[in-house]
């Protein structure tokens, strides 16, 4: 499912290659592997791949299988990997950059949230998407926008709105609207370039003096907040717009 890859000049490149590049158990062990290979042995990580997609997401048929047998304690445990998986690339002590193209969907889109930085190819589709399949993106994709709108109730909304109606960028600047993608993050025009590009910013990070950001606390709005989206909520789900399902996940 997964290779890591030496990229040369102290940088480590981890690619996956399943089939659309979903990503499953073989690919999380390989990367907790590989950010122990490069904290011990190389200045950085890209996180990219040559395929025809970054990556479209968790493989959900291992998720339905699991939901069919009603094996709900191995979910949960395949649901804490995931989430453990992104806060370990997050907080790593060596940076870590992502470099998504093409569809970055789910957990994909989560695994290049979680980056220290992402530098996306132009053509990039991005977006937590999880909804569509009746679920909620629980893998860090929720608490990295929530803390990604800051103390701004209107970006609240907007980042609740792009989870819900599971919003997927047009390109990499409109990824940037959606805060997929952060002021600080690169985009890259031909797409040939998108490794090295990737690799030149795990460089310049490492030669800078990189450290991993801070554990910051998540803001909590309360009840006033909580109405707006909930009446948001009923008044799409009165006008047809969204079933009683999808009004149920939101």
């Amino acid at each position: 499912g997964a290779s890591l890859r030496d990229l040369g000049d102290g940088v480590a490149c981890l690619e996956f290659h399943s089939k659309m590049n979903t990503i499953g158990g073989d690919i999380m062990s390989l990367l907790f592997t590989s950010l122990e290979e490069v904290n011990a042995n190389f200045d950085g990580l890209v996180i990219g791949n040559e395929g025809q997609n970054f990556s479209a997401g968790a493989n959900l048929v291992l998720l339905m299988m699991e939901a069919v047998e009603g094996n709900w304690d191995e979910i949960d445990q395949m649901v804490r990997t995931f989430q453990r998986a992104t806060q370990t690339i997050k907080y790593n002590p060596k940076p870590v950059v992502v470099a998504p193209f093409a569809l970055t969907l789910g957990g994909g889109c989560e695994i290049a949230l979680s980056g220290a930085r992402v530098q996306a190819a132009a053509e990039t589709y991005m977006g937590l998407v999880e909804i569509g399949a009746g679920l909620i993106p629980a893998g860090g994709g929720t608490t990295e926008m929530l803390l990604r709108a800051g103390n701004e109730p209107r970006r609240v909304k907007e980042v609740f709105q792009n989870i819900g109606l599971a919003k997927v960028s047009t390109s990499a600047e409109h990824a940037r609207e959606l805060l997929y993608l952060r002021p600080e993050d690169g985009i890259t025009m031909n797409s040939r370039r998108l490794i090295h590009d990737a690799k030149s910013e795990v460089l310049r990070l490492a030669s800078t003096g990189y450290r991993p950001p801070v554990q910051v606390q998540l803001p909590v709005f309360g009840e006033s907040l909580g109405a707006e989206l909930k009446l948001g909520i009923y008044l799409m789900n009165q006008a047809g717009q969204i079933t009683d399902y999808e009004a149920h996940l939101a």
